[in-house]
């Protein structure tokens, strides 16, 4: 069944409240490791780069608060 003209404008209007499109544009090398492990994991690419990235967060966080 096609998607309403209402149910179109609805949708594009809760993404652009909750949701932010980030770029990266990384070697095709390091696109295709990155995509195979996240596959490997069962994670949609998104999720990944969103876990790898708060780990990181929290690696950056402890080190200047001197917990490492």
């Amino acid at each position: 069944m096609p998607i309403s003209e209402a149910q179109r404008r609805a949708k594009n209007k809760y993404e652009a409240k909750t949701y932010k499109e980030v770029r990266i544009k990384p070697k095709i090398e390091e696109a295709e490791r990155i995509h195979a492990h996240a596959q490997k994991r069962e994670e949609t690419l998104t999720r990944f780069l969103v876990r790898a990235a708060e780990t990181q967060i929290a690696i950056d966080d402890n080190e200047q608060s001197g917990k490492v």
